[in-house]
């Protein structure tokens, strides 16, 4: 028979609490002394068995680094241990209290797995999760043994956030009973942001420009819609930024772009059913004289900024997608031809009924001549 520990925890009160009675309305010839020290040493026994921890409480999905769950027995009342093993829930909406709720994912068992091994229901996902079993067993000294699991975080996704729960078996030196202790542990796992596209319409159509030397060509008087979709992490309060070229930078150097009122909508974080949130932000934008007269390229760049642990003070989406546009200002080079055409050589317009300007100036210039002559 397997008795679980809680079971014994609150036989043990239950025991405490009935010989005291006992001693104070029965006069039980026990001197009180004895009956504490009997009751303090089951209450120590209620309050020992495993030690269950796990490294981290809160993962960044993606981050590098290594979570490391382990089991300690701390129990001394220990005459053999049967069985020591991590397992999980098999999903986050069971509750635990079925036994095939939970799947097992390390053991170490008497007799036929003394060393640490990853259980047949785990070792076809092992290599994707880079799960490795570590531990020691100690039949000699109980005590002494461990479990622990250590998992790579980089492999890690949201559905990893389950509860864990160490589970030692052993048969008790004072009780003679197989007791079945159990302690339960979990982390929380928060989605690394991503901004995963970016859509630029010019006057309401789709127009291309991802690249310096794919951009796209718009003048003076055109409205941008720029539309920017991003996973923006575990903050649902998380927003998506703007970043625009600016005239004293170069090409790939850009500056913070705060919108106008009324030309930006952050819209709504939507919850992705696991540990994260998408947003879909939009951004509208009115070509100028001004953009026209830049030294570079119009362009702009969305992004996200989280921060809060585990976050650090900010962690920024990296290898952003960019719009480019080149600008042109047709108005004012018409008004440019315009004014040039009026200085064009006199050759060129008609005169005097069709005359050339050769044709009108010379008669005038040798009456001057014959006159001037005349004169001397």
């Amino acid at each position: 028979m397997t008795v679980d520990i809680k079971v014994i925890a609150y036989c043990t009160v239950f025991g405490c609490a009935l010989i005291l009675v006992l001693y104070k309305l029965l006069r039980v010839k026990m001197g009180f002394l004895r009956i504490l020290g009997i009751c303090a040493v089951l209450c120590v026994f209620e309050v020992t068995g495993i030690d269950f921890t796990i490294s981290r409480e809160k993962i960044l999905l993606g981050s590098s680094g290594t979570l490391t769950m382990r089991c300690d027995v701390t129990e001394t009342d220990i005459k053999n241990i049967y069985l020591i093993q991590i397992r999980r829930l098999k999903s986050t909406t069971l509750s635990g209290s079925d036994p095939n709720d939970w799947q097992t994912l390390a053991l170490m068992e008497i007799g036929t797995n003394e060393s640490p091994t990853l259980t047949d229901d785990i070792t076809a996902v092992a290599g994707t999760k880079d799960y490795v079993a570590g531990g020691s067993w100690d039949s000699t000294t109980p005590a002494n043994t461990y479990l622990s699991l250590s998992i790579n975080i980089e492999k890690l996704v949201c559905d990893d956030a389950r509860v864990y729960r160490c589970e030692l078996i052993y048969k008790s030196i004072i009780i003679e009973t197989i007791i079945d202790a159990k302690e339960n542990a979990t982390f929380s796992a928060y989605a690394k942001p991503q901004v995963t596209s970016l859509v630029a319409r010019k006057n309401g159509s789709i127009v291309q420009g991802m690249s310096p030397s794919d951009m796209a060509t718009s003048e003076v008087g055109d409205e941008l819609e720029l539309t920017c979709t991003a996973n923006i992490g575990s903050f649902p309060g998380t927003v998506i930024r703007w970043n625009r070229t600016s005239d004293s930078a170069s090409d790939d150097e850009f500056i913070i772009y705060q919108p106008p009122l009324g030309t930006f909508d952050d819209g709504f974080a939507v919850s992705d059913n696991q540990c994260g949130y998408t947003r879909v932000a939009l951004l509208k934008y009115n070509i100028s004289v001004a953009d026209a007269n830049m030294d570079n390229n119009l362009a702009f760049e969305c992004y996200v900024t989280v921060s809060g642990d585990p976050y650090g003070n900010s962690t920024t989406t990296e290898n952003n997608p960019k719009f480019y546009t080149d600008v042109y200002d047709f108005i004012t080079l018409t008004s440019s031809t315009i004014e040039l055409s009026t200085y064009q050589p006199l050759n060129t317009t008609g005169m005097m009924n069709g005359a050339t300007a050769v044709e009108v100036l010379y008669p005038l210039a040798l009456v001057v001549c014959l006159f001037a002559c005349g004169i001397s």
